[in-house]
C-alpha cells in the first residue's frame, strides 16, 4: 500500500489513492477500531448495520468542502460513562497544538456518500473545522 503525502490548505495528509487499497484499509484496519469501539459501547458488532454494509462499499479519496460533511450527533454512553463530546475537545486541542506546531501529518476523514455522514475522523474534523480550514481529505464510500 502506497501512502503519499498530500498538502490541502496548509494541512499534511497521508492518503491511499488506490480505490482497491483505500477498501482494504478500510476493511481490515479500521473495522477492526470499529468493532472494538461497538464493543466498548455495549454493542454487538455483529448485528451493527454500518459494520454489515461496509464491505459492500466502493471507496475513493476526494477533496470535500468541510462544510458539506455532516456530523452524526455523538451522544454520551451512559452505560461505560465515556462522554464523546468531552473527550473530542481535549483530543481536538491536542492535535490542533501539534498541526500548529510541529505540521503533523493526518489521514483523511471517513464519509458516507448517500448523506455525507461523518463516520471516523471526528477530532481531525472538528480540528480543522476549529482552525477555519475551508476543505479536507476524506474516503467516501458509496454502495
Amino acid at each position: 500500500m502506497t501512502t503519499p503525502l498530500r498538502r490541502l490548505d496548509g494541512i499534511a495528509y497521508w492518503v491511499i489513492e488506490d480505490s482497491d487499497e483505500i477498501y482494504d484499509f478500510i476493511n481490515s484496519q479500521i473495522r477492526k477500531e470499529w468493532t472494538a469501539d461497538a464493543k466498548h459501547e455495549g454493542r454487538n458488532p455483529d448485528e451493527d448495520s454500518w459494520l454489515q454494509e461496509l464491505s459492500k462499499r466502493k471507496w475513493r479519496l476526494e477533496i470535500l468542502q468541510l462544510d458539506e460533511i455532516k456530523p452524526n450527533p455523538y451522544e454520551f454512553i451512559p452505560k461505560t460513562g465515556y462522554n464523546f463530546e468531552e473527550k473530542l475537545a481535549k483530543r481536538s486541542k491536542e492535535l490542533r497544538r501539534a498541526v500548529e506546531t510541529y505540521a503533523s501529518v493526518i489521514w483523511p476523514v471517513i464519509v458516507r456518500q448517500e448523506d455525507m455522514q461523518l463516520v471516523d475522523g471526528y477530532c481531525r474534523y472538528t480540528t480543522l473545522q476549529a482552525m477555519n480550514v475551508p476543505r479536507i481529505y476524506a474516503y467516501v464510500g458509496t454502495l
